[in-house]
């Protein structure tokens, strides 16, 4: 039986997972956080069934994160409420992200995540919910079975897992000591809510968070739904065309260059918009929360962006507020040692690895 080490950050736009390996580099899956029960109907029939991934859990199937814009768009799920956290849809989050890591059996050490607003509670339900859950049992489209234990689990506040990272090596040692000290506010830009969470020393008990969360500070009201309805006064293709459509557009024009959506026989490219919305939500971030909660960040040692959101606004934050003689204000993942090779969408999970890579070496 093997002791497998992982972190999983199940938000409420995706979900992000990273594995140790025994050997060679750590394993990462990534998927948006929705599903929707896999009927006949909706998988098609004959050797169309077989072009999609699918997940037997707990007597149901269910087609989950990308597959739900080619199969169905029917009854689809989100990890969304306050009581998410803990809860079978978020048991379910954890073990499709540990399958598609490739663990077959054995014991889990994981790292999970509660936001800020909701950390004492979510923390609580999670540590009961994950922690008596006896053997989970999951199976993909092959039909084999994988079933584990979860033997040691972890929650940390969304955001403290990507702060940890300019302080923990990928070995699990603190090597940066100073990088958390003082005031650091981290700025977590979901998908539908933006989260801020201001740490004094490195300091993340229940007691001792300061933050707050703003539901209408995500991608979705300020890049993705704009988007959306644009496309649909742009032809009656795209009636049918939903965020989730959007969403992945925009993750594939971030790999390749090129922001398409597609339906029926119309393609548009939507990166002319992308690029007109996503300044204006930055300058909606500044004004509306950096200056109006957290005084232009005077007095914050630095700040952390990290999310979905991070890659379409660290420019522009950097532009406004690393000026001359204040030029270390923005941590920019990409400037630094510890987080060089690491994408602002990863780093919480990262972060939770390393810590329960510290944590595990802690207790031998």
């Amino acid at each position: 039986m093997s002791n497998h080490l992982v972190s999983v950050d199940a938000g409420n736009g995706g979900t992000n997972a990273v594995r140790r390996m025994k050997r060679g580099k750590d394993k990462y899956t990534y998927f948006p956080s929705v599903r929707a029960a896999a009927s006949g109907d909706s998988l098609g029939i004959g050797d169309l069934e077989l072009d999609y991934e699918f997940y037997d859990w707990n007597a149901h199937r269910f087609v989950v994160g990308d597959d739900i814009v080619h199969v169905t768009r029917r009854a689809v799920e989100r990890h969304h409420g306050e009581d998410r956290y803990g809860g079978e849809f978020h048991q379910f989050l954890a073990a499709v992200a540990l399958h598609r890591l490739g663990i077959k059996d054995g014991q889990v050490d994981i790292t999970l995540f509660a936001p800020p607003g909701m950390y004492k509670a979510g923390r609580e339900r999670i540590l009961e919910n994950f922690g008596n859950d006896g053997e989970v049992r999951i199976a993909g489209r092959d039909g084999k079975e994988m079933c584990w234990q979860y033997d040691r689990v972890e929650v940390l506040p969304e955001g403290v897992g990507a702060a940890l990272c300019f302080a923990i090596d990928a070995n699990g040692d603190m090597v940066n000591h100073d990088a958390l000290a003082g005031d650091v506010l981290i700025f977590d830009l979901g998908m539908y809510t933006g989260d801020a969470l201001l740490l004094k020393n490195g300091k993340f008990s229940p007691e001792d968070l300061q933050h707050a969360t703003w539901d209408n500070a995500g991608l979705a009201s300020h890049v993705l739904n704009p988007i959306l309805a644009q496309l649909k006064k742009m032809s009656a293709d795209y009636a049918v065309t939903t965020i989730d459509d959007v969403d992945l557009a925009l993750r594939v024009g971030l790999k390749t260059g090129d922001y398409i959506v597609r339906s029926g026989g119309t393609a548009v490219d939507i990166k002319p918009m992308l690029e007109k919305l996503t300044a204006r939500y930055a300058g909606w971030l500044m004004n509306n929360i950096i200056s109006g909660v957290f005084n232009g960040l005077r007095g914050i040692k630095s700040l952390i962006i990290v999310g979905g959101g991070a890659m379409f606004v660290m420019d522009a934050f950097q532009n406004e507020y690393n000026k001359a003689g204040d030029r270390d204000k923005i941590l920019d993942p990409r400037e630094h040692p510890l987080t060089l090779d690491l994408h602002p969408v990863d780093m919480n999970a990262v972060g939770g690895l390393r810590f329960g890579l510290m944590k595990q070496r802690a207790c031998e």
